[in-house]
C-alpha cells in the first residue's frame, strides 16, 4: 500500500464516487445473457459478479431491477467484471438501486454516540 512515489495513500483514480450495492443483474452480450451480481455501481460505471465472464472489450446491455444500460467490458478478474458505462447514468437510479436493495438512508456513526473510558469485556 505504501509507495514512496505517491506517499503513504493511494490515490482515487475513480471519476465519480461509487455505491456498495448487492442485487442480481445481468450481462447481455452479442454471445448471450449471463446473469450474477451487482456489486459496485457509480454514474460512469459499475462491478458485476458472474460465473460465465465476457472478454474484455465487449459491449454489453446490464440489466438490474428496470434499468437497462450500455457499457463495455473494461476488465476481468477471477469471478468479476468491470464495468464502464457509454453514458452516465443519473444519480436518481443509483439513489433508486439504494432503495431496491435496502441501502440504509441515516448517517454514519456519529462520536457522540461512542462512549469513551469505559473497557471492553474480556473474550
Amino acid at each position: 500500500m505504501f509507495r514512496p512515489e505517491i506517499g503513504p495513500f493511494l490515490i482515487e483514480r475513480r471519476r465519480s464516487r461509487r455505491s456498495r450495492a448487492t442485487c442480481g443483474a445481468s450481462l447481455e452480450t452479442p454471445d448471450g445473457e449471463v446473469f450474477g451480481q451487482l456489486w459496485d455501481l457509480s454514474e460512469t460505471g459499475a462491478r458485476v459478479q458472474t460465473a460465465d465472464l465476457p472478454k474484455d472489450g465487449t459491449t454489453a446491455l446490464l440489466k438490474w431491477g428496470s434499468e437497462r444500460v450500455a457499457c463495455r467490458v473494461i476488465w476481468t478478474r477471477d469471478d468479476m467484471c468491470g464495468l464502464a458505462f457509454d453514458t452516465p447514468i443519473d444519480r436518481a437510479v443509483m439513489a433508486e438501486t439504494g432503495r431496491l436493495i435496502g441501502v440504509p438512508q441515516h448517517p454514519g456513526a456519529s462520536m457522540a454516540n461512542i462512549p469513551l473510558g469505559r473497557r471492553r469485556s474480556a473474550q
